[in-house]
């Protein structure tokens, strides 16, 4: 019976999932969240659950590996042609986006969305993720180039399937960092971690926001190209720029 307790600690389960590629993400987070949930670890429950849940769910900010390089594209039709995937300069928009939409896009989702994505996406095609305010931004360029008979019809970035994979893989770098801090620290023999252990073993989650200033995951321990088809609709909703300008 003691055998069978020690092979079911979230710790033991937590191990042996992310020396398995196979192993679903999101399991091995709840993993990681339990093992917040005994050793009373705010940041590490916070960074899991941002993980699980996606980061536009709550106010945590968007770690640096999850954000990647992603060019602009749009769809267009004129009287004469029309062109899908257009790759197009942060010059094209108007003056007023500018400054907050770049070539880089925040992938918000949770692992378990990701993980989806990515499974059924092909290799060789990309993701589109739509612009903030798109609807508004196509309107005025469509005025821009209305002399030309030009109209925008969509306005997005092109995420490539293996920006996604390496998210997935950042995480999972990440969980296994924290196994192997906790284990180093951890008697031989040892199945279950002190909050002290687990204290300690969260900072080798190593996170980076947008500002590129580090996530603090140390509080005090509390003891009790073109040819995009894989469309997907989310905006990414963090400082949007027609709000910004008012």
């Amino acid at each position: 019976m003691g055998r069978l307790r020690r092979g079911h600690q979230p710790l033991d389960q937590l191990e042996k999932g992310v020396l398995d590629d196979t192993a679903p993400l999101a399991g091995l987070l709840r993993h990681a969240l339990i093992i917040g949930g005994h050793a009373s670890s705010h940041p590490l429950r916070q960074w899991a659950l941002s993980e699980l849940n996606g980061y536009a769910r709550t106010d945590a900010e968007i770690p640096d590996y999850r954000r990647v390089p992603a060019p602009i594209q749009a769809d267009s039709i004129s009287p004469v042609w029309q062109r899908k995937g257009e790759r197009i300069s942060v010059l094209h928009l108007p003056e007023t986006a500018r400054d907050v939409i770049k070539e880089e896009v925040p992938i918000p989702w949770g692992v378990g969305y990701l993980e989806n994505l990515i499974s059924r996406t092909p290799t060789d095609e990309h993701v589109k993720i739509d612009l903030p305010g798109g609807a508004e931004l196509r309107v005025l360029m469509s005025a821009k180039y209305r002399e030309r008979g030009i109209s925008i019809e969509a306005l997005y970035w092109s995420v490539s399937v293996s920006a996604l994979h390496d998210i997935v893989d950042q995480v999972r770098t990440r969980l296994s960092q924290f196994v192997a801090e906790l284990r180093s620290a951890m008697p031989a023999g040892s199945h279950a971690p002190t909050p002290e252990q687990v204290h300690h073993a969260v900072q080798s989650i190593n996170i980076i926001t947008g500002d590129h200033s580090p996530v603090t995951l140390t509080a005090p321990v509390a003891y009790a190209e073109t040819g995009a088809t894989a469309a997907v609709t989310a905006t990414p909703s963090a400082r949007s720029w027609w709000r910004r300008r008012r």
